[in-house]
């Protein structure tokens, strides 16, 4: 139990603070899941700009929400202790709260980006396929079109009118942010014998990633390019920490 407590003492003053934001801000969601059977995401994650459930203050609240199920925010905190722990004592506590918002909002952009590009290619297909889109409606989840209408569709216009709901998804997770720190970590601790499997765990997270892009199935971009904004969001702040900011900690 000591030894816990000298570890958390231990860690820097950021790691504690965004530690503390994501882990009350879960507990809330649990909450008003269980006693009002609403989930919270469906308000405080991020909607891609083409949707109506599209507001300002998700691109900041949503790298603070996560699922319901613990085992998202448990799995991201433990990333970012492993990681952003290490990298904030080389940064400080300052740049590790900007580097953490920064490229959340990073990974809002690249899933803004690819959400809107595939909304309306899809879009533009099921005009031109007879479907006016503006009769679908917009719902927490994505969107729909009633079944009557549905069923007098074709198979092309009823694949199409599936991957609808998917462009208008909405991205919620610290995961973005946590990657930024996971980019950086291996340029900082990478002649660390110590840090030799953190950083095999990057480069296969890395890899996975290219993966993901390369093949491109959109069921998964949201997360795909989410998390891929985080990457670059860590690659920017890396290089202007080591051209501007490393005399300035």
């Amino acid at each position: 139990m000591k030894t816990i407590k000298t570890y958390i003492s231990n860690l820097p003053k950021s790691i504690k603070v965004l530690l503390l934001i994501n882990i009350i801000v879960n507990f809330i969601f649990i909450i008003c899941d269980y006693f009002f059977t609403y989930n919270l995401n469906y308000t405080f994650g991020a909607y891609p700009t083409c949707s109506e459930n599209f507001k300002v203050f998700q691109i900041l609240t949503f790298m603070f929400s996560h699922d319901v199920n613990p085992l998202h925010v448990i799995s991201n905190l433990i990333f970012l202790l492993l990681f952003a722990t290490a990298v904030s004592r080389v940064i400080g506590d300052k740049n590790t709260i900007k580097l953490y918002i920064f490229s959340g909002l990073i990974s809002f952009l690249s899933f803004n980006h690819e959400m809107n590009n595939q909304n309306s290619e899809i879009s533009d297909k099921l005009t031109k396929s007879g479907i006016d889109v503006k009769k679908i409606k917009q719902e927490r989840e994505g969107g729909y079109v009633e079944m009557s209408t549905y069923e007098n569709t074709n198979k092309k216009q009823k694949i199409l009118l599936d991957l609808y709901p998917v462009t208008n998804s909405c991205l919620y997770g610290a995961s973005g942010s946590i990657f930024a720190f996971m980019v950086i970590y291996p340029f900082f601790f990478i002649k660390r014998k110590k840090s030799i499997l953190l950083t095999l765990i990057v480069l296969l997270y890395v890899i996975q990633l290219i993966i993901m892009v390369i093949n491109h199935y959109i069921y998964t971009l949201s997360t795909t390019f989410g998390h891929l904004g985080g990457v670059i969001g860590g690659i920017i702040f890396l290089i202007v920490w080591l051209v501007y900011l490393k005399n300035k900690k």
